[in-house]
């Protein structure tokens, strides 16, 4: 049966207490002695910059990790987590932002995994699952699910409803996201505030992770900020502003005014794309960019603004239209034309398709470096290459070596850009390029972005956050299901009109 949510505990006593977590990764302190109550019926967001521990602090909560000391306690009992499944059977759950659901199985499989329904004779009762599925889903307003629905077949809201639906079989008491906003449309994130809220009105703490500052203050009750591993503030999020929560994460106040780089008016023309459309439902798409110039290419999820950008990196085929790439005709036909021809592509998964997670950062920023220019791996001559850009991106990290996947988003982020940088291209495209990362960390990237274009690298960029493509696009062009919208100068563009212009197209 279903289990229900529980209430808050008696006399108002915490949900959910940390004493004195500690934790270090080879000898470098992460968290430093981190205390926090949660009551019940809270939502938690989480801020800091990437590096300063949320991630882990949440991991170590939800049983994925073990604390070096301190403690930590559900509902008065202080409790040591054998692993992640031991902190779900007593309720605590963790969504991450690269879901784990298990897409060749169905809705129900994945809610009721490890728990499937048997009948008396020990075989699986699918009806039984079905039904127990569909009331989970309910629970968490996704009655429009079907139980027996592959999981491949739903989208990135929908997995993200049956994650938090598996969460339910258990008494739930704690619902731990990190970042769980990053793949939805505003109107899915909208509907998903809808659920926080509901599972806190019955009394879960609801503790998110998120660097979209909208979002934190329509949904949060109250806001902790973590900086280079210690608790700086805990304040209510009515009595914060984001400048405040900025200051806080950072320790220094950043400037959000347009950083618009100012492209030679005669400057040549780097890419010329005419009725371009690809074999599906892509175009047409018509641009010219010029050296110095920025592109900002905005839409809602599904837009195609990632489609867009692959058919320029060599990663899909054109179906019609014709372009032109630094005076030659056509586009590239594989990725590793494009890199031979000057375009460097940082990809929108840095995870899935962006670093070698086994590798060191040396070893990342030297891939597509290595295929141009071989030299001996660790020579003076990768060095050289290496060393300044490290510095110019400003990588934190314990040295060359360190393992990639063991620096911060941020920081992987910078590595990726520092492998484009290094082949020295004419024309740069990011893809979300500060997804998961933090305000810090934007803004580094803001600069570096701008500067390159100043120094004349064509830059297109697409971005699902409009204020990111206000403050840093020369051009903007807005894509609606495959379509093409708008294209206009940067210059009295406001985020309604442009909103206007990416929801007009969806609506009709």
């Amino acid at each position: 049966m279903t289990h229900a949510i529980t209430g808050a505990p008696a006399h108002g006593a915490p949900v959910l207490s940390v004493r004195g977590v500690r934790k270090a990764f080879d000898g470098a302190p992460v968290l430093h002695g981190i205390d926090l109550d949660v009551p019940a019926g809270q939502i938690l967001a989480l801020l800091g910059e990437n590096g300063a521990g949320k991630s882990t602090l949440l991991n170590i909560v939800s049983g994925a990790l073990a604390a070096d000391a301190g403690s930590v306690a559900l509902d008065g009992v202080p409790r040591h987590w054998a692993g992640p499944r031991d902190a779900l059977e007593a309720g605590i759950a963790l969504v991450h932002q690269e879901l784990s659901i298990i897409r060749s199985l169905t809705v129900a499989e994945n809610i009721l995994l490890g728990d499937y329904c048997a009948g008396p004779r020990g075989f699986i009762d699918r009806s039984a699952m079905r039904a127990r599925a569909r009331a989970l889903l309910s629970e968490v307003g996704a009655q429009h699910v079907r139980p027996e629905t592959r999981a491949d077949r739903l989208g990135p809201a929908d997995q993200q409803l049956v994650e938090i639906a598996k969460a339910l079989t258990r008494d739930l008491r704690v619902l731990i996201m990190d970042e769980p906003t990053s793949s939805l449309t505003p109107h899915e994130a909208e509907g998903l505030f809808t659920v926080m809220r509901r599972l806190a009105a019955r009394g879960v703490v609801v503790l998110f992770i998120s660097h979209r500052f909208d979002e934190v203050f329509r949904v949060a009750d109250r806001i902790v900020v973590l900086r280079d591993g210690r608790l700086v503030s805990d304040h209510p999020a009515a009595g914060t502003t984001r400048g405040n929560a900025i200051a806080d994460m950072t320790g220094r106040v950043f400037s959000f005014d347009r950083r618009i780089a100012r492209p030679v008016r005669r400057a040549e023309t780097v890419l010329s794309v005419r009725d371009l459309c690809d074999r599906h439902w892509l175009g047409p798409v018509t641009f010219d960019l010029r050296a110095g110039e920025i592109l900002g290419i905005f839409g809602l999820v599904g837009a195609g603004r990632t489609e867009l950008l692959e058919l320029l990196a060599g990663l899909r085929r054109p179906g019609s239209g014709a372009a032109e790439v630094f005076g030659e005709p056509g586009l590239p036909a594989t990725p590793r034309q494009a890199w031979a021809r000057g375009i460097a592509t940082l990809p929108e998964d840095r995870k899935a398709a962006g670093i070698a997670p086994n590798l060191s950062v040396h070893e990342n920023m030297l891939l597509s470096w290595r295929r141009t220019a071989p030299a001996w791996i660790g020579s003076a001559r990768e060095r050289a290459v290496v060393g300044p850009l490290m510095r110019r991106l400003a990588v934190r990290a314990r040295g060359p070596w360190q393992r990639v996947r063991t620096l911060s988003g941020g920081n992987q982020q910078k590595a990726i850009l520092g492998r484009c940088l290094a082949v020295g291209p004419r024309l740069l495209l990011l893809d979300e390029p500060t997804r998961g990362v933090d305000v810090g960390t934007k803004a580094e990237l803001y600069d570096r972005v701008a500067a390159l274009a100043n120094e004349g690298m064509a830059v297109i960029f697409a971005s699902s956050e409009l204020p990111e493509v206000l403050a840093l696009a020369t051009t903007v062009m807005v894509l609606a299901r495959g379509k093409q919208r708008l294209l206009s100068p940067n210059e009295g563009l406001d985020e309604a009109g442009v909103l206007a212009a990416a929801f007009d197209f969806a609506a009709a």
